[in-house]
């Protein structure tokens, strides 16, 4: 099998792709959830690890999407439903 992902990721990075986008992505979700109606940026972001994928039902906020990564990664926790 390693021989055949070696051809495939030298014409196509299929590994670092599915390691950056599902192997090593740490958190469930990450969405906006409010948006300014006169800008269209968004002032909220929400982490959420959900109960129905077997997730601990942790939930954080934060005002960019950077700062709720942080957050989420600092251990923080705005609601809790598990």
């Amino acid at each position: 099998m390693s021989k055949i992902m070696g051809w495939v990721d030298a014409r196509f990075p299929a590994s670092k792709l599915w390691n950056e986008h599902v192997a090593e992505y740490y958190i469930d979700t990450l969405y906006p959830s409010l948006r300014d109606s006169t800008t269209g940026n968004f002032l909220e972001w929400n982490v959420v690890c959900q109960i129905h994928n077997t997730g601990c039902g942790r939930t954080v906020y934060g005002n960019s999407k950077k700062n709720a990564i942080e957050r989420w990664n600092a251990g923080k926790i705005d609601e809790n439903l598990g």
